[in-house]
């Protein structure tokens, strides 16, 4: 078994909507923590989960945020904290992975498949074993996780129902034996 650990310097967890059916949103989440194992051979036996903290978003404004963590979206004092837990990894080809898991945003659980790609490989450096770079993306309705709420904008909802899912990471892999001390 190893231990693969996402590096907080080099990882981003992004989320990109529609405004006004006419421009893009980019968000990030600043805050989250993540704990995967497998065997040592293959990736598609990596299992764990991905926390992120709500209350780190950011969109680059201060208004929006406040409003995405309000009661009318992600109701972060309530529920803070989404959560990816890992089911399933199937190997499409040399680099390319889906990636099933169970999404949970505030009460609801779904799941979900990101399509994902192994960026690059190299010996580790610093000490682990291997550091990966890595891509996921996919997309979800909000709707589907009670995230409803549309404004006042008529028939074109403030935010897109249909929000695009985005990680960038650096993996840290390190061997049983690290992993275990």
């Amino acid at each position: 078994m190893v231990k693969y650990e996402l590096d907080p310097a080099h990882t981003n967890v992004g989320f990109t909507a529609k405004h006004l059916a006419v421009s893009t949103v980019h968000g990030q989440f600043n805050r989250w923590e993540g704990q995967f194992e497998g065997p040592d051979d293959s990736l598609t036996g990596v299992r764990g989960t991905l926390k992120v903290e709500v209350a780190s978003l950011s969109t680059r404004n201060d208004q929006r945020d406040t409003h995405l963590r309000s009661a009318d979206f992600f109701d972060a004092e309530k529920y803070p904290y989404i959560t990816f837990k890992v089911t399933g990894i199937e190997k499409v080809d040399e680099d390319n992975y889906k990636l099933r898991g169970d999404l949970t945003i505030k009460e609801t659980t779904r799941p979900v498949e990101l399509t994902g790609t192994i960026e690059g490989r190299v010996a580790d450096p610093f000490g682990g074993k291997e550091r990966l770079g890595v891509s996921a993306s996919g997309q979800v309705n909000r709707m589907d996780f009670g995230l409803n709420w549309d404004g006042l904008a008529g028939s074109v909802p403030f935010a897109s129902h249909q929000i695009k899912l985005a990680i960038d990471a650096e993996i840290i892999v390190k061997a049983a034996e690290a992993a275990a001390a």
